[in-house]
């Protein structure tokens, strides 16, 4: 094994213990709830952060498969509003602690076919974001767009700078720089880029869009599946 190998082994280790510890965390939290303990919402600061630094292993990971030609997605068919239930599910408690309320919309009967686990992993991301930047409301949104899946998240937020801002779906490159201010190496957004151009049908492939501005005013994050 040479040192990446190691590396990624290493990461892959480190991600399942923090899966753990993530878990542990939460049967801590729902305890704590039952007994009205008075501080328990605080627990749900330590969640957000280990769920952001096990998004960051995961991402680390996608790219060194990617780089080593092993990225792979796991393509079914999957009802949209129930995926869009758990990934609410899974983010309403870290919002709610701080009382941001999730608002959703999804057609009945829309079914598509996508990687489940990764545009799952995009999604918590772009709420994990949500949590940080959005005054009080978050909304989740999935329509069919001519011959692609969107799904949307809307926040009433200060919205993404400039530098971040995607339109042009044929935009095939992202420039990964570090931003000193706040501490983004641009990983998240190339992840969600890997992710949406690794879905593919016929002759066209995935994409995303940044921009201000939807129903809420604040940052729009949109990712299109064909």
């Amino acid at each position: 094994m040479d040192f990446l190998d190691i590396l990624a082994s290493t990461l892959h280790d480190t991600k399942n213990s923090l899966g753990m510890l993530f878990n542990t965390l939460e049967e801590i939290i729902e305890q704590c709830k039952e007994r009205d303990c008075p501080g328990y919402q605080g627990f749900y600061i330590f969640q957000y952060e280990i769920k952001r630094l096990n998004y960051s292993l995961i991402r680390l990971l996608s790219l060194y498969k990617a780089e080593r030609s092993q990225f792979m997605i796991n393509i079914d068919y999957h009802s949209v509003s129930e995926f869009i239930e758990d990934t609410v599910l899974q983010a309403e408690p870290l919002l709610n602690s701080k009382g941001i309320k999730i608002e959703t919309s999804c057609p009945e009967g829309l079914f598509w076919a996508f990687d489940q686990s990764m545009v799952s992993g995009v999604l918590d991301n772009v709420l994990n974001n949500a949590f940080r930047y959005a005054k009080d409301k978050v909304k989740i949104s999935a329509a069919k767009e001519g011959k692609y899946l969107s799904l949307k998240i809307e926040d009433n937020g200060p919205g993404y700078p400039e530098s971040m801002h995607i339109t042009d779906k044929k935009k095939s490159a992202y420039k990964r720089t570090v931003d000193i201010n706040t501490g983004s190496t641009g990983l998240g957004l190339y992840f969600s880029m890997l992710v949406s151009k690794s879905h593919t049908k016929n002759d066209r492939e995935g994409y995303i869009s940044i921009v201000n501005g939807g129903s809420l005013g604040g940052g729009v994050f949109t990712i299109y599946i064909p």
